[in-house]
């Protein structure tokens, strides 16, 4: 029986209660971190404790738990469950409350952490390539909810999610209100040209996913392509040699195919497949 960390204890999952009342069940206030971990190396997890910190002071919550004491948890975590490679999500929310705006916002946090064995995806997407969708929500702005949250309320990625379910593809590019590429539902997005690779800038409204700043400088560092941010729109990607998107547990995935048009005759290029090589030696994983 798995066990899960819940407000101070660990507990079997089966037996984890959240209160009705909890404020990130009502209202979706809170924040939430999703990393992994290779054997007992939690893989880039002051970066994301880093960020949990950024959604915790943008929302007054008082995070109590310190890096190390945190980092105590996830590796018991891993142990109480028999982890290997471990994909673990950290949840905060306000805790439980009233139901209206008008209540008091207190200082019970609620803290949930849960680990699993990390399941990857269909080697054959990484082989031959998967398809988008150019979704028709939009990412919302960021002078409406700063991108900097990493909020549980995420009803717009779930309804690119949906978008991208009815299309039949994989993930779905979403644009801004400026008609700006953005990112994906939940992955960021990068295209290559000759020895450039680009990928939207933060003004865009994106969430700067850990991974993403991995794979820039793994671009850099190792493959010795220069990567430019910046505003682009939908017309750059047809032009491109290669395009993938990233995230923590997508890795390096590589697309060949944008609605109605096919990128560099639907094979998938060397450098998302290089890419996801060197962020294999990067976590300690064998490439």
């Amino acid at each position: 029986m798995n066990e899960v960390y819940l407000n101070g204890a660990f507990v079997p999952a089966e037996e984890a209660v959240v209160s009705v009342f909890d404020q990130g069940f009502l209202y979706g206030d809170g924040i939430f971190e999703s990393f992994r971990s290779v054997g007992d190396r939690l893989y880039q997890f002051p970066q994301h404790y880093q960020r949990l910190c950024q959604s915790a002071e943008a929302l007054n919550y008082p995070l109590n738990l310190s890096r190390e004491q945190l980092e105590e948890v996830l590796l018991e975590l891993r142990q109480r469950n028999g982890l290997n490679d471990a994909y673990y999500r950290i949840t905060i929310t306000r805790g439980r409350g009233e139901i209206g705006f008008r209540r008091d916002l207190g200082d019970s946090l609620t803290c949930l952490v849960i680990g699993r064995e990390f399941q990857g995806f269909d080697p054959a997407h990484y082989q031959q390539g998967i398809s988008l969708h150019v979704a028709r929500t939009r990412r919302n702005a960021p002078e409406s909810i700063s991108p900097k949250i990493k909020s549980i309320s995420n009803l717009n990625s779930l309804l690119g999610k949906l978008e991208a379910k009815a299309a039949g593809v994989f993930e779905v590019v979403m644009l801004n209100n400026r008609d700006h590429i953005c990112e994906g539902a939940s992955s960021n997005i990068f295209w290559t040209r000759d020895q450039w690779v680009f990928t939207p800038d933060v003004s865009t409204g994106l969430l700067e996913g850990v991974t993403r700043a991995t794979i820039m400088r793994l671009c850099e560092e190792k493959l010795n392509l220069r990567v430019v941010t910046g505003e682009f729109r939908l017309q750059d990607l047809k032009f491109s040699d290669e395009v993938f998107i990233t995230s923590t547990s997508l890795e390096v995935m590589p697309v060949v195919r944008v609605d109605g048009f096919t990128i560099k005759q639907g094979l998938v290029g060397p450098i998302a497949h290089h890419l996801r090589q060197e962020l294999h030696r990067d976590m300690g994983k064998q490439a």
